[in-house]
């Protein structure tokens, strides 16, 4: 996945030559060690480390280097324990991984309540900071952001869904829990499996009749050859979110000007633009899309309007662990919406 908008220039490491001796690089004054276990080819990659990496470089005027190790120090579910034993200081995780101990920012993935990825992921941070933080879910490392794909389309192979009756019969590759309950909601079978390269054996190998992922797939994962179908939502058929933190100690131990710099380019300044990117990304497909004949539905507003029926639920269950949480659920939830309409009509910084 690749694509995003926001670029950040790169700080060139100087260099100097004494004598004859081999060039030798310029120490910076603090190495951070971010662990990449996506593929660097992908949006999280080009979208999320890459652009991190570069701007706490140039913000710093290279007293800090973020190093990226060529493997990645642990597997994808294992992000989490890795940062906080020590073992990297900074990483991204999906917040599938982290469900025993967060449960707040699954707002952000709940079908049809934010316009896109742009409005929800700048929505949830903003919520967070506002009526998340005093539930301390992060306890035990430092909190750098969160955002969330561009959205998921339902992708087809043989007939398209343009009513909730269509929905039965199918089986449907979902990557996270969440989407595994509203595509069972909305009649069809889920097919669980959160490895993302995985869709493509399903896909192509007739194991399913279509999936919910992003448009991005198209090229991401090689589905321009099998999807026939796709099927857009207003609000987007859910979200998958992320977060983005770094070892608790290692933040506390920087000095005080470099805390600023890794603050200045985290936060809301990272929802912006890790979102953006995914959204960049998906728009990539839309010439293998039609290159491909792959024909383009949006859902009409009868069938939005059973899909948000059926899907009400989530509210309820959200709900729920917010007052778990001692959270003001109404209040909380009314700020995410209305922050996310807004952002939408108005996507300004």
């Amino acid at each position: 996945m690749i694509g995003r908008t926001v670029r950040f220039l790169t700080v060139a490491m100087g260099a100097g030559l004494l004598g004859m001796m081999p060039t030798a690089p310029v120490r910076a004054d603090t190495v951070l060690t971010m662990n990449v276990v996506m593929p660097r080819a992908s949006s999280f990659f080009l979208g999320v480390y890459q652009p991190w990496k570069e701007a706490v470089e140039r913000e710093s005027n290279g007293r800090i280097h973020v190093e990226m190790p060529a493997a990645s120090m642990a597997p994808l579910p294992r992000q989490w324990e890795m940062v906080t034993s020590g073992i990297a200081d900074v990483a991204l995780t999906p917040n599938d991984y982290l469900r025993e101990r967060v449960k707040l920012p699954f707002l952000a993935e709940i079908p049809f309540i934010a316009p896109n990825s742009v409005a929800a992921s700048v929505a949830i941070w903003r919520t967070q900071e506002k009526f998340f933080t005093q539930a301390n879910e992060y306890k035990g490392a430092k909190l750098l952001g969160m955002w969330v794909n561009g959205g998921n389309t339902l992708q087809t192979v043989k007939r398209p869904v343009l009513k909730i009756e269509d929905f039965k019969g199918l089986k449907l590759w979902v990557a996270t829990p969440n989407m595994k309950d509203a595509i069972q909601a909305l009649g069809a079978t889920p097919v669980s499996a959160q490895a993302a390269n995985s869709m493509f054996d399903y896909m192509s190998g007739g194991i399913v009749d279509g999936a919910v992922t992003g448009k991005g797939s198209i090229i991401s994962f090689q589905l321009g050859r099998y999807t026939k179908e796709m099927t857009m939502f207003a609000g987007q058929l859910g979200y998958n979110s992320f977060t983005f933190f770094m070892n608790e100690k290692k933040y506390n131990s920087l000095s005080a000007e470099d805390r600023a710099i890794i603050d200045k380019v985290s936060y809301e300044n990272l929802a912006w633009f890790a979102s953006q990117g995914f959204i960049d990304q998906d728009n990539l497909a839309d010439p293998v899309i039609a290159q491909n004949g792959i024909n383009v539905h949006q859902a009409d507003a009868e069938f939005m309007k059973q899909a948000e029926a059926k899907t009400a639920f989530f509210k309820d269950r959200w709900f729920e662990a917010a007052k778990e949480k001692k959270i003001d659920a109404q209040a909380a939830w009314d700020f995410y919406v209305n922050t996310a309409q807004e952002i939408a009509k108005n996507p300004k910084r």
